[in-house]
């Protein structure tokens, strides 16, 4: 018996270590959970997923879930180092469209992953209890969790469409509310989305982009305003007629006062 134990006791250690290098290396990013977009079945919504490892990672069997009965489809395809994908609603939208509203070029492949996944939800009003968002590994263990909430410590989107990220990723990485922001124009990678069927409003997110890393999307190059040419000099003009003076006439009554404007609505 004290054989086998001995034997046995590496392998064990081995799938261990495993298991905690995978979850130190893909994490959750970014999420739009409260989009101004159309979102009645959750389809203009989408989470962010970042590998911030040195090798590869097979999202075959990988997962995302939250505390809801309904199940999420899962992943599918590779990650390499340092690259990010982002999970999108498959039940209601595709990543032709994505691309059309979040890239600026959608005939273009962009350099992260789109993944059209079965959808579960994201809750608008998020609680301690509602919502907790998982990031699960083939054997279903919970490599990542963000307990995202509204308000308190935790950023609040307003129904402005702004997702939040985490501000740093520092090893370990915080998935406390003080370690996310929202995402506002001037945050690198951050743009507004191209108005689609799906994506209706111009929500303000960065998918694709990690904090401290350049936009993914080079700035389109603008061309230089050309060099103005000088006029010539418009001709003299002729000295005109002497004209009698005229009688000046007496000034028009004043205007009667403005009606008062109508309240717009808003």
């Amino acid at each position: 018996m004290q054989y086998l134990l001995v034997m046995c006791l590496p392998l064990i250690v081995s799938l261990s270590l495993s298991s905690m290098t995978a979850g130190e290396q893909l994490c959750i990013t970014e999420i739009m959970y409260d989009p101004a977009s159309s979102e009645r079945r959750g389809e203009s919504e989408w989470v962010e997923l970042a590998n911030l490892g040195s090798s590869a990672i097979d999202l075959q069997g990988w997962r995302l879930d939250d505390e809801d009965a309904s199940d999420w489809g899962p992943l599918s395809g590779t990650l390499e180092p340092g690259q990010v994908a982002v999970v999108i609603n498959g039940d209601a939208t595709t990543a032709e469209e994505f691309r059309k509203a979040w890239t600026d070029d959608p005939d273009a492949e962009p350099a992260f992953l789109i993944l059209p996944v079965r959808w579960g939800s994201l809750a608008n009003k998020p609680t301690a209890d509602n919502e907790i968002l998982q990031l699960l590994d083939p054997d279903n263990t919970a490599v990542c969790t963000v307990n995202y909430q509204r308000g308190g410590d935790w950023p609040d989107p307003k129904r402005r469409g702004e997702s939040i990220h985490l501000l740093k990723l520092d090893d370990p990485i915080s998935f406390e509310a003080g370690n996310w922001g929202l995402t506002q124009i001037g945050h690198p990678g951050a743009r507004t989305a191209t108005p689609t069927p799906i994506f209706t409003k111009p929500d303000v997110g960065s998918p694709g982009t990690l904090p401290g890393t350049p936009a993914i999307r080079p700035t389109p190059t603008r061309k230089p305003p050309p060099t103005p040419t000088a006029e010539p000099a418009p001709p003299t003009p002729a000295p005109s007629p002497s004209v009698p003076p005229k009688t000046p006439k007496s000034p028009p009554p004043p205007p009667p006062p403005p009606a008062e404007d109508d309240d717009v609505p808003y």
